[in-house]
């Protein structure tokens, strides 16, 4: 196998960040007020009056996507943002971050949450005419049991049976009581089985209930998909949805040229989470040149990931000196342009989760003092530090700046993307500058932490640090395990505290996503879930930056 069939990307991005019984208590964080970095308020057109239908809305994306089943080909946010164009998921967010029904009509658990019963929507058909049944979904889960790429994903679903044409069974081998959570994205998306007779299994060419359908796909070019007139959803006034004839997705992973695209009208509608060009954007809709949307929910962190298994990182004294000689006040005004903000945990400032932890603060003297120690003991402290994409120099250097000056011996690479990321699950690297953990439900993030996923280096390993704490997987297993916010909290506040003792992560800063769009554009952020209440503004499908243009409208 390759390794890039094996990288398992539902919610793994790898780069340089320039961000009643309440099951999740996540809602919207505010902003940081660190310096004016963190989400600031939206400019948006007013979006009053009827809808147009019709049009075609070009937008811009960081990157392309090897494909678009959603069992075999890895989705970053890019792969998100067009998948759930062409597929709906069983569950979305809401706008209090509580998992509801969405291609599903009701998710039932049993009093151990060792049972779920998922009953579908009627009248649903795929874009090739077959109705959307509980064998469909079977087969698409029985696809990623099967798969080297997802698997891992679905690992604690023990089997799916179904009872009828439209209920599935789903029993897990622990108790999972946050299980609807981690069916907002890519896990949760339900392609049509005929999709999976076909060579690649339908990956350049996706068959799915959405709200759009596949047209045409010219890899690094465009994926383009037209309006589903067969679609199940209507907006309130009975209108059918999406509202748009097209879209035309335009991979931009060049950030300028992405937003020189929307200047010109070459797109009409991007992302980003690139600071300078976050600051652009802000520039551009103050003087109302542009919209722009922030997302006000839980990032993804910039950080140094660090290999425990691996000399130098593999002695604990070598990560609390990384820790204490990262000075990220300077970084994040630095290099982040004052956008970002400062980062010393994997939750942001506003989120619910968050819980005060011993986290090292910066202290150039004490780094110092234990990179003495480390050179006593091992005769030297070396490391390479590598970044994916030319982009990630400049961060790399004032890090490297930062180390050099406690003692450190620091070399900077930077690597191209697809070399990058195979390094991380395979171990062999030292320390990587990478970006991720942005789910809304902290559950989404077991996979890249429990110590079952901590493989020997040359083994794929999904906890790419390889760091093994079993009172963190203690307080993994609560978080899983309970429905009620106060006890998960418990669970994720011994989490926090683990990873601020074992620092296999060396946090830089909170990752911010904007959306941005030309001023003819309409409903920007996700609309109305299915019941009429207010969605999940910006992201909730595992990754933050993800909207679905179910009811976006263009007023031209």
């Amino acid at each position: 196998m390759t390794v890039a069939g094996l990288v398992l990307v539902v919610g793994l991005v790898a780069a340089c960040s320039s961000s009643s019984n309440d099951a999740t208590g996540t809602g919207s964080s505010g902003t940081d007020g660190a310096g004016g970095a963190g989400p600031q308020p939206n400019v948006t057109q007013p979006s009053g009056g009827t809808p147009k239908t019709g049009g075609t809305l070009a937008y811009g994306l960081e990157a392309e996507t090897d494909g678009f089943n959603p069992t075999v080909n890895r989705w970053a946010i890019s792969g998100t943002q067009v998948g759930l164009a062409v597929y709906d998921p069983l569950v979305a967010l809401d706008a209090d971050g509580k998992a509801q029904p969405y291609l599903a009509q009701s998710l039932e658990p049993s009093n151990d949450y060792k049972t779920w019963t998922v009953k579908l929507r009627p009248d649903i058909t795929f874009h090739d005419g077959t109705p959307l049944t509980s064998a469909a979904v079977k087969k698409v889960y029985d696809e990623h049991k099967a798969s080297a790429l997802t698997s891992a994903a679905v690992t604690p679903i023990e089997s799916i049976t179904t009872t009828d044409d439209l209920t599935a069974v789903f029993t897990m081998r622990a108790p999972w009581a946050v299980f609807p959570n981690a069916l907002t994205g890519q896990a949760g998306v339900i392609p049509a089985p005929s999709m999976f007779d076909a060579p690649d299994k339908g990956g350049r060419a996706p068959v799915g209930t959405g709200p759009f359908r596949f047209k045409e796909w010219v890899p690094d070019n465009q994926f383009t998909a037209v309006k589903n007139t067969s679609y199940w959803r209507k907006d309130a006034s009975g209108v059918q949805l999406p509202y748009l004839d097209e879209v035309d997705f335009k991979p931009l992973p060049e950030v300028k040229s992405r937003l020189n695209g929307l200047k010109s009208g070459q797109v009409d509608m991007m992302h980003t989470n690139d600071a300078a060009s976050i600051e652009e954007i802000r520039k551009a809709a103050a003087d109302g040149s542009l919209q722009k949307v922030e997302d006000t929910g839980e990032s993804e962190e910039g950080l140094v990931l660090l290999n425990t298994a691996a000399p130098p990182f593999d002695n604990l004294k070598a990560r609390q000196a990384l820790a204490y000689a990262t000075d990220t006040v300077t970084y994040t005004q630095t290099v982040d342009y004052g956008v970002l903000a400062p980062a010393n945990n994997v939750f942001n400032p506003g989120s619910p989760w968050l819980v005060p932890t011993d986290y090292p603060s910066y202290d150039p003297a004490k780094a110092q003092e234990l990179v003495n120690e480390v050179k006593q003991e091992k005769g030297e402290f070396k490391f390479k530090l590598t970044g994916g994409g030319a982009d990630t120099r400049d961060n790399l250097q004032a890090l490297q700046a930062m180390y050099t000056a406690v003692g450190m011996d620091v070399e900077v690479d930077v690597v191209d993307q697809a070399s990058f990321i195979p390094t991380a699950v395979l171990g062999s690297f030292q320390a990587n500058l990478w970006r991720q953990f942005g789910a809304p439900d902290p559950d989404s993030e077991y996979l890249w932490w429990t110590s079952e996923n901590a493989k020997p280096i040359g083994q794929l390993a999904l906890n790419m640090a390889r760091n093994k704490d079993p009172e963190l997987d203690r307080g993994l297993n609560i978080g899983r395990e309970n429905s009620d916010f106060a006890k998960r909290k418990e669970g994720y506040a011994l989490v926090q505290q683990r990873l601020a003792a074992d620092l296999p992560y060396i946090w830089l800063d909170h990752a911010q996503w904007v959306v941005a769009a030309r001023n003819d554009v309409r409903n920007l952020t996700n609309g109305p879930l299915p019941d009429g209440q207010p969605a999940y503004p910006i992201g909730g499908a595992g990754f933050p930056g993800v909207t679905r243009l179910t009811q976006v409208w263009l007023d031209r």
